[in-house]
């Protein structure tokens, strides 16, 4: 029998080294851990000799251990599992033991038979390897109580504590969907829980509508080299995944490795969900978002299912418990962090391209200038600083290409005349018309007109009924994905930071992309992201006069509303004004979209707490990049949409004159200024 000296010399490591690796005495390098464990594992028969010191009293009859087998030891999820149990046990007669099985279960098997059948545990609790070789080399005959984690074995009798995987997958999947996500692949490295959770992935997949293609599914990658392989072949797809599911921990770090090596960038390019709890993930640039397993319950319910167990002198794999034998299946909770982002979707569908696919290069200019084009408008309202921005940022383009701008009219809201204006300015012959839609279906007929014309139709924010996708160059608008992620993220984040359970959403009830997209993105945010907030209740409203009744009747039938998500400003003003009168100026708003009243309010002080800034110059350039672009006959993205800010009263100026190119007014500055609550920002 080998002593600890060869073990020493075949690791090139000290005796006390060797000692220290297999009784977990003193730190040691993981390094040198790998070497000892090595030359063990080279060994024909078990390195007894290291564990006399320690492990001698355990063969004694009526041993007061109790025995943890891992079976991964790179798992961290059964390292923080030991870590918990063993804080668990202090507080009791025993202590904990373990013993990394890995990969080399038959070598340990007779040592672990010794340890089982020889009544020096009193009880086990058991990861179970994928083979079940623990199970049917070990544990079979065991006759102390036995607690398996991680899921059931089939034909053994004893407790099980494991967590739902399915569940976990479901939710992860489910929250990249939400996001927009279509194109979703799933990575895991082979182990006995990937069956239920590539179930939970195609489930969530089925239930909205995404075939699950065998083509972006890698369940069984076995080592780094298959990993990298499998991203070559997702790469190489005309459509690569917006997302990914990583499966497990062991395929996380190959995952970073090829995306930093491949410069593909996360989120910009690819979202990502993570398997597992690891300390890093908080930390990392962007931090990951994660499934993660509660060890606490899970270690608690473990170690107190064994002790009742001992108490009872139960044996596992026997009938004749006194108690059926349980299996307790825990949720998993989802922590969303900065790797998953939303994606934009336009009104057919299709993915929100950012402003910079519209990049005109600079020897196009002189081409574009030599055509002499000229350019109309048709605003549904054109009274408003938005509007106005959107003009300025149009002709900020525009002015340097040489385009000429013959013609701007103002609808008022008015369907109609928006299609007598329209009718106008065809008769001007522009070769680009810009619109924004007063209404979808009673504006459809005239916009069809247009875009049978041989007119380049750039259209903002919505498309009129009847339009297909070739009828128009691009519509271009806010991402309202990321506009209401914005909206929810500062609900949330001013509910928590203040102590507030209770809020109410007061949301657009017209049947537009843009506003649907918006709104239930808050939602979600505020759902998945801040559970433990309770909503109360919602209202929709057609037109911004039913705002303030209806707020008004909500907060009667639920008066312990703290909060409320509003679609926009509009509205949010509304609101208000008739919680004012009801003297409940202690709730707090989120909404969207910046201008002086939600600026003033915010800056004194009231309720206006956090908002999403659309950035209207900037959509008024990519408007104009668009049309350029189609005027060259380059491919145009079918949507646009511009990233919007958010805003709180500490950015409030410096938004302020991003949003609008230009300082905040004196009042505005005033008042802010005359808040104690803030800090003035230089």
């Amino acid at each position: 029998m080998a002593t600890i000296n060869d073990i020493a010399k075949m690791a090139g490591v000290s005796v006390s080294t060797v000692s220290h690796v297999v009784n977990k005495t003193r730190y040691v390098s993981p390094e040198k851990v790998e070497k000892v464990e090595r030359a063990i594992r080279e060994l024909e028969t078990p390195p007894n000799f290291v564990l006399k010191k320690k492990m001698t009293p355990f063969f004694e009859k009526g041993g007061k251990y109790i025995f943890m087998l891992l079976s991964d030891k790179q798992s961290n999820f059964q390292r923080r599992v030991e870590r918990k149990i063993d804080e668990k046990l202090k507080s009791t007669e025993y202590t904990l033991v373990t013993i990394e099985c890995g990969a080399d279960i038959d070598g340990m098997a007779g040592f672990l038979q010794a340890v089982v059948q020889g009544n020096a545990a009193a009880g086990l609790i058991v990861f179970p390897d994928e083979k079940d070789l623990l199970i049917k080399h070990v544990l079979a005959d065991a006759r102390v109580p036995v607690v398996i984690l991680g899921r059931e074995v089939e034909g053994y009798l004893a407790d099980t504590v494991c967590t739902d995987t399915f569940e976990g997958a479901y939710k992860g999947t489910k929250h990249l969907i939400n996001k927009g996500h279509e194109r979703i692949a799933f990575l895991g490295r082979s182990s006995d829980r990937m069956p239920m959770r590539l179930e939970g992935y195609k489930k969530a997949l089925e239930e909205s509508g995404i075939p699950a293609e065998e083509a972006y599914i890698y369940p069984h990658l076995q080592n780094d080299m298959d990993f990298f392989e499998a991203m070559d072949r997702l790469l190489e797809k005309d459509h690569m995944p917006t997302a990914v599911l990583l499966a497990n921990y062991a395929v996380v770090t190959p995952f970073l490795k090829y995306i930093s090596a491949h410069n593909i960038q996360c989120p910009g390019d690819i979202s990502v969900v993570c398997f597992d709890f690891f300390e890093w993930a908080p930390l990392y640039t962007p931090a990951l978002t994660t499934i993660e397993q509660d060890v606490e319950p899970y270690a608690e319910l473990a170690a107190d299912t064994l002790l009742k167990r001992i108490a009872r002198q139960e044996t596992a794999n026997q009938p004749a418990f006194k108690e059926v034998y349980k299996t307790e299946t825990l949720s998993m909770k989802l922590v969303i962090r900065d790797s998953t982002r939303g994606i934009g979707r336009g009104p057919f569908g299709e993915r929100a391209a950012a402003m910079e696919e519209l990049i005109v290069p600079e020897d196009k200019i002189s081409v574009i200038r030599r055509k002499k084009l000229t350019a109309a408008i048709s605003f549904h309202y054109a009274g408003k600083a938005w509007m106005e921005l959107h003009q300025k940022g149009i002709r900020n383009v525009f002015d340097r290409m040489g385009i000429s701008v013959i013609a701007i009219t103002d609808a008022h809201f008015d369907p109609q005349l928006q299609c007598r204006q329209l009718e106008s300015l065809a008769l001007l012959k522009p070769d680009i018309m810009i619109a924004i839609p007063s209404d979808n279906k009673r504006t459809s007929a005239a916009f069809r007109k247009i875009a049978e014309s041989s007119m380049k139709l750039v259209l903002i924010n919505s498309v009129p009924e009847g339009l297909s996708r070739e009828d128009y160059v691009t519509c271009v608008s806010v991402n309202e994905r990321s506009h209401g992620q914005n909206m929810g993220h500062g609900l949330g984040e001013y509910m928590y930071r203040h102590g507030l359970k209770n809020y109410g959403v007061i949301v657009h009830n017209a049947d537009f992309y843009a506003t649907n997209q918006r709104d239930n993105a808050a939602k979600q945010v505020l759902a998945e992201e801040y559970p433990d907030l309770r909503l109360c209740g919602e209202v929709r409203f057609e037109n911004e006069g039913e705002v303030y009744r209806k707020t008004r009747e909500l907060i009667k039938r639920y008066p312990e509303i703290e909060a409320l998500y509003i679609s926009w400003d509009g509205p949010a003003i509304e609101s208000i004004e008739a919680l004012t009168e009801l003297g409940r100026t202690d709730i707090a708003i989120s909404t969207g979209d910046l201008d002086y009243a939600v600026a003033m309010n915010m800056a004194k002080g009231g309720m206006v707490k956090a908002l999403s800034a659309q950035c209207p110059f900037e959509q008024g350039q990519a408007i104009a990049l668009a049309a350029v672009k189609s005027v060259l006959g380059e491919e145009v993205p079918s949507f646009v949409g511009v990233e919007p800010i958010t805003v709180t009263p500490e950015n409030l100026l410096r938004a302020w004159k991003q949003v609008f190119k230009e300082e905040a007014g004196e009042e505005l500055t005033q008042a802010f200024k005359e808040n104690p609550n803030y800090v003035f920002e230089k």
